[in-house]
């Protein structure tokens, strides 16, 4: 599934108990966490929601794709999930904190996270400095 126009239609949709502290911190077999799971059960995005979020990758915590997530790591499952909605497809992991991280996001059509920002921003600057010294130089 291309494009992120299904997060509209998801079940968790606009509901932020997904991705609260409060969930993140409660045990897996706490009504609020199982209730959500309950909502992962029927929901069709399971596999674009993981593709979409990456948890494991972001170190996420809350509810994502049918899991309850901290720190980046499955604590319990929504029944009937498959080991197969958590492979991220197409996409390789962005290095963050560097220039080829900052021009991932970018490709992603995400906005680039702090670090990223930060490293995109001074190489930028090392590449206008190269560029001065060149042209004084005369080269």
């Amino acid at each position: 599934m291309s494009g992120n126009g299904w997060v509209g239609e998801a079940p968790c949709a606009g509901d932020v108990r997904f991705t609260s502290e409060e969930t993140a911190a409660e045990a897996p077999t706490e009504p609020l966490v199982l209730s959500l799971l309950a909502a992962c059960q029927g929901c069709p995005f399971r596999s674009p929601c993981i593709d979409l979020v990456m948890p494991s990758m972001s170190l996420f915590d809350g509810v994502c794709g049918g899991r309850l997530w901290r720190n980046g790591r499955v604590l319990a499952t929504c029944e009937g999930a498959r080991p197969a909605e958590l492979r991220v497809r197409g996409r390789r992991p962005i290095t963050h904190g560097t220039e080829a991280g900052a021009r991932a996001h970018n490709r992603r059509g995400e906005s680039a996270c702090a670090l990223c920002r930060e490293a995109g921003r001074l190489a930028q600057r090392a590449r206008r400095a190269r560029r001065a010294r060149k042209r004084a130089t005369g080269a």
